[in-house]
C-alpha cells in the first residue's frame, strides 16, 4: 500500500490552525478511501494537548520520519505557501 503524507499549514492563529487540521483530515480521508495509507501531521496536536510541553520542533521532528518514508505528499490548500514548515517539507 502506498503511503501518502498529508501536508499543509499548521502554524498561525489558533482558529486557522483548527480549520487547517480539519481540512487536512477531510482530504486525508479522501486519499485513504482511494486506497492509500495516510499520515496527517496535524493530529500531533493531541500529543501537545495531552503532554502539554511540546514545542514546534517536537511536532516537526516527530512528523519528518513519516515524510521520509512516504511514497508521495499531498499538499492541501493555497495557504501552505505562507508556511515555512510546509515549504521545508516540499523541499525534502
Amino acid at each position: 500500500m502506498k503511503r501518502i503524507y498529508i501536508a499543509g499549514k499548521l502554524n498561525g492563529e489558533a482558529c486557522d490552525y483548527i480549520k487547517n487540521v480539519h481540512q487536512m483530515i477531510v482530504n486525508a480521508e479522501k486519499v485513504r478511501k482511494a486506497g492509500f495509507s495516510i499520515f496527517v501531521p496535524g493530529i500531533d496536536f493531541l500529543c501537545g494537548v495531552t503532554i502539554g510541553s511540546w514545542e514546534y520542533k517536537d511536532y516537526f521532528n516527530n512528523s519528518q520520519p513519516w515524510l521520509a518514508v512516504a511514497d508521495a505528499m499531498f499538499v492541501q490548500g493555497e495557504n501552505w505557501r505562507t508556511s515555512d514548515g510546509t515549504a521545508r517539507e516540499v523541499v525534502l
